[in-house]
């Protein structure tokens, strides 16, 4: 080729730079630069002639296509190669400038990423997860429909050139920003708070896999690494389930929550069974892959895998949580502890549509009827023996007073005792918090005054002065129906008090 020729094609090479980049119609600006070079009237790209441009605009598509094609098979192989070398680098360099733009999928080395804090390493997985939908389906979308456009005429039946320029262009930045990634996330250490991120990469993965597959038509070796990375997400999902159970099951702290309160682990393990719901769909996918018979498990609801899982990992949490109240030596405390437990743990429930359902309704009303359970076992434990020294016993005349002041100084001593105790009891919520109140108060306030209808009578009935008998009943009856009333107001707030 001569020279001048040479450099025109050279000029059309750097000219396919230019409008590839910037051009949303770069493949026609491309054909028409190469047809103003097959009239070899002017200067190739005279961008100062609005006339000319608008000329070539004019002319017939199919005439500007043919001229093109005849310049290209005019062209020596190395400057084909050239041009074809020139449209791959450009096409980089726009693909990573607008992943740039729309950051999310950077590219990061997979030993900085298994080093990574995991604050940082959350960020950058809560990107790539928005962002990687928007990469596939718009920009190498948009750069496939340009490789096929510029080089619709070249190739074979099987593989054209445009399957291999878009390889070339995007097949890097594929297996470093997207799928390498996605792999070293799964090579890390599994960790609890990670799930949830995983599962996010996990289904945009899926998602965009039938889409990477068609844009790299006959590119087995990318659908094939996509296919394993899924794989390796999913593998390493199941693991760090499983790590979850077993870090339920070996919590083995011997300090008892003050008061009786929720347990940090409940709060812990019911925040993360509220987010695994949330991607229900994909968590059956997953444990299904993994699962001997996935064929045997249903989809949705209870007897899904992922209804299985949640079952199984709040059945471990109550397991161990037995395990815990053990560790109070008050009975009526250890009740509290496992009340305030399970009904946070109803609670969340209820409030989760998504999580309830996975369990289901029967759960929900048979744990709700273990949670009246240990409202009984502490009634019973703290205040059976109080209520106890206020029943009439029938005693005989010669030993009622006497058996009056002994019940009213065991009564008085058991009441300012659990006073101080239950004050500093806690029970977080305030419906539960004001059950119990009612629940004591409806046993509580009836018994005291029966007991003190009676005991009054005998005190003053009992010998000696009007104001020696009154005086016996206020050193002995030292607390009013309404006295008692407030007491109980501050019962279960996790604060202790003394009577006044």
């Amino acid at each position: 080729m001569a020279d001048g020729g040479r450099d025109s094609v050279m000029e059309v090479a750097r000219h396919m730079g230019k409008s590839l980049a910037v051009s949303k119609n770069a493949a026609d600006d491309i054909m028409r630069a190469l047809s103003s070079y097959e009239s070899g009237d002017s200067p190739l790209f005279p961008s100062s002639s609005p006339a000319m441009a608008s000329a070539a605009e004019d002319d017939d598509d199919e005439e500007v296509f043919a001229a093109a094609e005849d310049v290209i098979r005019r062209c020596d192989s190395e400057t084909v190669d050239y041009l074809y070398a020139a449209f791959v680098a450009v096409r980089r360099d726009a693909l990573a400038d607008a992943v740039a733009h729309l950051g999310g999928v950077e590219p990061v080395a997979i030993e900085e990423i298994l080093r990574m804090e995991w604050g940082s390493l959350d960020h950058r997985m809560r990107r790539w997860t928005a962002a990687v939908r928007v990469v596939v389906r718009t920009l190498l979308a948009g750069e496939r429909s340009l490789c096929d456009e510029v080089f619709a005429a070249a190739g074979d039946d099987d593989v054209t050139l445009g399957d291999v320029s878009f390889a070339d262009v995007a097949r890097g930045f594929v297996l470093t920003n997207l799928v390498g990634f996605a792999d070293a996330v799964a090579m890390s250490t599994p960790a609890t708070e990670k799930l949830y991120r995983m599962l996010g990469m996990y289904e945009a993965l899926v998602d965009v896999e039938p889409d990477l597959t068609s844009l790299f038509s006959g590119d087995e070796f990318i659908s094939g690494e996509v296919n394993a990375v899924v794989n390796h997400l999913g593998n390493t999902i199941r693991h760090t389930i499983t790590q979850f159970v077993n870090v339920i099951q070996s919590e083995s702290s011997r300090r008892p929550v003050n008061g009786g309160d929720i347990h940090p682990m409940t709060r812990y393990v019911l925040n993360y069974c509220g987010l695994l719901s949330e991607s229900r769909a994909t968590l059956d996918i997953v444990l299904a892959a993994g699962a001997v018979a996935a064929a045997e498990s249903p989809t949705g609801g209870a007897a899904s895998p992922s209804g299985r899982c949640m079952r199984q990992l709040l059945t471990h949490l109550l397991h161990k949580l037995d395990e815990k109240s053990q560790l109070y030596d008050d009975a009526g405390l250890t009740n509290i502890f496992l009340m305030n437990n399970l009904y946070y743990i109803v609670q969340k429930i209820m409030d989760l549509p998504s999580l309830r359902e996975l369990l289901g309704d029967d759960w929900v009303r048979r744990h709700k009827g273990q949670i009246r359970q240990y409202e009984t076992g502490y009634l019973r434990a703290s205040w059976m023996a109080i209520l106890s020294s206020l029943r009439d016993d029938g005693a005989s005349t010669a030993t009622a007073t006497a058996t009056a002041k002994e019940k009213a100084r065991i009564f008085n001593a058991a009441f300012e005792e659990a006073y101080r105790s239950q004050t500093a009891w806690k029970v977080a919520d305030p419906q539960l918090r004001e059950e119990l109140r009612i629940a004591v108060s409806e046993r509580l306030i009836p018994a005291y005054r029966s007991f003190v209808g009676r005991a009054r009578t005998v005190l003053e009935s009992g010998g000696g002065s009007r104001h020696s008998s009154a005086a016996a009943v206020a050193k002995y009856i030292k607390y009013s129906l309404e006295d008692l009333e407030d007491y109980m107001l501050d019962f279960f707030e996790g604060v202790q008090k003394f009577v006044r």
